[in-house]
C-alpha cells in the first residue's frame, strides 16, 4: 500500500519542480532575429524557455548591424537543502546572464578610431540620416544610432 501511495506523490512533487528557465531577450534596437545554437526563436523582444542544464549561444542578427554572439550558461544556485534527483537534473541551477539586454552596433561603424575621427564621424551621422530619410529606420533607431555613433567617437582609445 505504501509503494503505491509514493508514486503518485513522487510525480506530483516532480512535476511541480521546474527545470527550465524563462530567458528575456532584447536589444536596442528591437527586432533583432534571435538564434538560439543556430535555430531561430523569434524577433526582440523574445521570452525563451530553456532547460536549466544547458550551454546556450544566442546570435542577434539584424539588417544594418553587426551580428551580436552571447554566450548562456547553466550556474548552480547554492539552496539550504538539495535533494538528490533534483540536482542531478538541474533544478538548483540558473541561466546566466538572464535576463539579456544587448545594444547592437551599426555595421557601418569601423573597429578602431582612424586617422580623421571628425570626418568619419560626420560620414557615419550622414549615413543614418540617408537611412533615416529614406525610411529604412525609425525615429528611434536614428536617435539610437545617432548615440551610438556618438558614444564611439567620443571614446578614448
Amino acid at each position: 500500500m505504501k509503494n503505491l501511495l509514493f508514486i503518485p506523490v513522487a510525480a506530483v512533487l516532480l512535476s511541480a519542480c521546474t527545470f527550465t528557465d524563462d530567458v528575456v531577450i532584447n536589444t536596442q534596437p528591437e527586432g533583432a532575429n534571435v538564434f538560439v545554437n543556430s535555430e531561430l526563436v523569434g524577433q526582440t523582444p523574445v521570452t525563451v524557455e530553456l532547460p536549466k542544464d544547458g550551454v546556450y549561444e544566442i546570435r542577434l542578427v539584424k539588417d544594418g548591424y553587426k551580428d551580436a554572439t552571447v554566450d548562456l550558461a547553466s550556474a548552480k544556485t547554492n539552496p539550504f537543502v538539495k535533494f538528490g534527483p533534483l540536482v542531478d537534473m538541474g533544478y538548483y541551477r540558473e541561466l546566466e546572464p538572464a535576463p539579456i539586454e544587448k545594444g547592437l552596433t551599426p555595421d557601418f561603424l569601423p573597429a578602431t578610431l582612424g586617422i580623421d575621427a571628425f570626418g568619419d564621424f560626420s560620414k557615419s551621422v550622414a549615413k543614418a540620416d540617408e537611412m533615416r530619410k529614406s525610411g529604412k529606420i525609425t525615429a528611434e533607431e536614428h536617435s539610437y544610432l545617432i548615440k551610438t555613433i556618438s558614444d564611439f567617437y567620443s571614446k578614448k582609445q
